[in-house]
């Protein structure tokens, strides 16, 4: 929970500003401390005001080890929405998830055998400058997604897991039901095992799991479903439970360890399972 505190410290992480650079400094900072190779996404993007906003994702492997099958992104926002005059602290929405991905990879330095399957991916741009659509927000999940669509790498991720608004101590740990119907019933299963809460949202989300599912990759958005305090001042400090941030983490953790431990998943039970598959493209 420190960890987010001392990103809402930084300042108001709004796309393009001086704040925003050193909130990804500061990540870069702590990845490279905890072992992890960084590397640096940088795009541009235009505004509906025609302003053009320079972007820059931060993507993560562990060093010195080689990367292995299946693999499974983690991703997280960064920035903060603009509401104006209104500052949005984004404690759950943008730092929170941040400092609980931040906290994954730390774990995973410690395991090199888990690591090897995971990639971390820090996303900029997800708020929009007017009205979150396909063509207003996502800007770092959609480019990420895309740049895996050009590489046409051999190997496709298993599954993206993105962490969206999370940490809070007033909602339950949930999903966005538009996610991949199998990545829903592992992570239902994995709750189980933990004994941990896992709520469906009331209704699909527009969030950063939708360009990697676009992208034919099974995705879920975790998040907390029904916070109402997002996008607004009220998403402060205040928020934070350092309960929320560990079941958010174990939970991941337990997944990514029954999908990468021969000793435990049967193949037709893994995210690449062809019932998976079957499953992920009626969602899309």
């Amino acid at each position: 929970m420190q960890t987010a505190q001392t990103i809402l410290g930084l300042g108001n992480r709004i796309a393009g500003s001086d704040a925003l650079n050193t909130v990804r400094a500061y990540i870069k900072k702590e990845l490279v401390n905890s072992g992890w190779e960084v590397i640096e996404q940088h795009f541009s993007e235009p505004t509906a005001g025609g302003q053009e906003i320079q972007f820059c994702n931060l993507v993560a492997h562990l060093a010195r080890v080689s990367p292995a099958e299946p693999r499974f992104l983690l991703a997280a926002h960064f920035d903060a929405p603009n509401l104006g005059i209104i500052v949005d602290p984004g404690a759950t929405d943008g730092a929170a998830n941040t400092a609980v991905l931040l906290e994954i990879g730390r774990t995973l330095s410690l395991d090199p055998r888990l690591a090897a399957h995971v990639e971390l991916v820090f996303l900029d741009g997800h708020m929009p400058f007017h009205e979150l659509s396909l063509n207003d927000g996502l800007f770092g999940s959609r480019f990420f997604a895309q740049m895996l669509q050009i590489g046409q790498k051999t190997e496709v991720p298993a599954a993206a897991v993105v962490l969206e608004n999370l940490g809070g101590g007033d909602s339950g740990l949930g999903f966005a039901p538009n996610s991949d119907p199998g990545l829903i019933d592992h992570f239902r299963a994995a709750a189980q095992s933990l004994k941990l809460g896992l709520q469906a949202g009331n209704r699909p989300f527009l969030l950063d799991h939708v360009p990697f599912s676009n992208a034919s990759i099974p995705s879920i958005a975790l998040l907390e479903p029904d916070a109402l305090y997002l996008n607004s001042a009220d998403d402060n400090a205040s928020r934070l439970s350092r309960d929320a941030f560990a079941q958010a983490g174990q939970l991941v953790l337990h997944f990514l360890d029954e999908q990468t431990n021969p000793s435990k998943p049967t193949p037709e039970k893994t995210a690449l399972s062809g019932k998976g598959e079957r499953r992920t493209g009626q969602t899309n």
